[in-house]
């Protein structure tokens, strides 16, 4: 919780010296995702050609690595910053307008980075005349189809868990124990179908980017991602940061404790 506080004063700190590193920051994050994504998506493909039941499985295996990267390349996350600065802010470090500035700059700056990258991607001709079965568009098509709803809470699921492959490695002391934990816990949320929105992002706008069947468009996209955003805060504030904070709460019991001995003491003189 120490670590969490310590995070959010140096993220706070970083922004108010310079809104362009903090932004390029975010944006690198988006980036980041975007590497493990494609990576998901090749792999993934020949498994989704061959109706493969593993193909969730394999291409979650992967993910994790984009956790990996954000974390040891130093990028801003706006979904851990959920989990940070509701902590800090509980404690009274910082402010509530702290917080919404930097969940602002950290989630357009992810954003920046998601389209940035969907640049670089189309003009690389990675997804030149691929098929509209595709792995890319079939997991993007059925992001698209999910209800609100549905897309809620699966974005709470999703944060919950990728906060979790944040918090947990703080605990550790080896950087193998580190990126192992994260890529397993990450695997877990990928593998789950549940809803992450910058991820969403990256996909979203690889999708937009290269020639894409009819059914993928940007009604849906914002149908995908509002939902989708909210839920991940919900799971990372108040399922994380806002509960690690009751749990970690310490109550002073002190004075309690000495009257009952106090007691105790008298009824044997």
């Amino acid at each position: 919780m120490k670590k969490c506080k310590e995070l959010a004063l140096k993220k706070r700190a970083i922004l108010e010296r310079s809104l362009t590193q903090y932004m390029m920051r975010a944006a690198l994050a988006g980036v980041y995702i975007g590497f493990a994504l494609v990576l998901c998506l090749r792999i993934g493909d020949f498994f989704h050609e061959a109706n493969s039941p593993a193909t969730y499985l394999v291409m979650g295996l992967f993910f994790g690595i984009a956790l990996v990267l954000i974390m040891y390349g130093e990028a801003e996350l706006f979904t851990g910053n959920t989990m940070y600065f509701t902590i800090s802010t509980i404690q009274k470090e910082t402010t509530v307008k702290d917080t919404i500035r930097n969940w602002l700059a950290c989630y357009s700056g992810n954003l920046l980075g998601a389209i940035f990258f969907a640049f670089l991607i189309s003009q690389s001709g990675v997804f030149d005349h691929i098929s509209e079965d595709h792995v890319l568009f079939a997991v993007a098509a059925k992001k698209i189809h999910a209800t609100t709803t549905q897309l809620f809470i699966k974005g709470i699921l999703c944060n919950w868990l990728v906060c979790l492959a944040i918090f947990i490695p703080m605990q550790m002391k080896e950087d193998i124990a580190k990126v192992i934990s994260m890529i397993l816990i990450v695997f877990i949320f990928f593998a789950s179908g549940y809803e992450h929105s910058i991820a969403n992002f990256v996909l979203f706008s690889i999708a937009l980017a290269v020639p894409h069947p009819a059914t993928i468009d940007l009604a849906g996209v914002i149908h995908n991602i509002l939902p989708v955003t909210f839920g991940n805060i919900v799971g990372g504030a108040l399922f994380m940061g806002a509960l690690y904070t009751y749990l970690t709460a310490r109550k002073n019991t002190d004075e309690p404790t000495k009257s009952v001995l106090h007691y105790a003491f008298q009824q044997r003189k």
